[in-house]
């Protein structure tokens, strides 16, 4: 087998041209698409907090596609469609569905735009999936801190633990109406945060919250959120109650700066 060869191979197993079956407005502000496609077939779903990203074609444009997938990008750079990563909520290898969840924001980002608009039937290419996180076992706590850019990872999180686990977890979400029902074996404490009124982002309540609260002597911590409070919470955890980096999963899911 030549480079090339080899090359073209990695680039098939990556990119997917998917069809959109299913799009439900789960919460005021979050949309739920489910994909589907023969091209799930060799998706290894394996693990927590798994993203893809997609591929959003720009209003009115067709999805450019090759045989080698490449051509999703061979457009100028103007034409080219938006990226965004969005977590798994779920994968059906049987029937080869795949579900994302997406938050509507104020603004209007690719991603917002896309999922108000989208509909069934239309196609997307999703690249993917990204290796899972895997809690540590030792950890006598599992703490979940995030926003609602974060909630479909925490959700699909808790889903999967067992009877085993305690998880401390502390959701930021614009108002009452965003919350989510989860069913889980686990021991889970839920602390649910709202804004009230104040934009995404502009507010402090996730890390006052995290930062007030007793993680317990040895917990696993993981943030998913804007960039700003992640900061504030991973330096807390390290700097203020000393724990080791490798305890602390700490991921800047959006910028406010740049989220448009």
């Amino acid at each position: 087998m030549t480079n090339t060869q080899a090359s073209t191979r990695r680039v098939r197993s990556r990119y997917r041209l998917l069809r959109v079956d299913e799009v439900e407005r789960i919460t005021p502000r979050m949309v739920r698409v489910v994909l589907g496609g023969d091209e799930l077939a060799d998706f290894d779903s394996t693990g927590s907090d798994q993203r893809i990203k997609l591929c959003l074609p720009r209003p009115g444009q067709p999805m450019p596609l090759g045989r080698d997938r490449a051509e999703v990008f061979a457009l100028p750079r103007e034409q080219q469609p938006k990226q965004r990563t969005y977590t798994v909520r779920w994968f059906d290898a049987a029937r080869r569905r795949l579900a994302i969840d997406l938050v509507v924001h104020d603004h209007d980002g690719p991603g917002s735009t896309w999922a108000r608009d989208v509909e069934s039937g239309s196609q997307v290419v999703a690249v993917g999936p990204s290796p899972s996180y895997r809690p540590d076992p030792a950890a006598d706590r599992l703490v979940l801190a995030g926003d609602e850019t974060a909630l479909p990872a925490m959700l699909a999180m808790v889903e999967e633990l067992d009877e085993r686990a305690r998880v401390r977890v502390f959701a930021e979400v614009a108002d009452a109406a965003e919350r989510q029902e989860v069913r889980t074996g686990a021991d889970v404490e839920w602390t649910w945060l709202h804004r009230d009124g104040a934009p995404a982002g502009r507010s402090s309540v996730l890390a006052d919250a995290v930062r007030a609260a007793d993680l317990g002597p040895r917990p696993d911590v993981w943030v998913g959120a804007e960039a700003e409070a992640v900061h504030v919470i991973r330096e807390h955890c390290q700097q203020e109650l000393g724990l080791d980096r490798r305890r602390v999963y700490a991921l800047a899911y959006w910028r406010y700066a740049t989220a448009a």
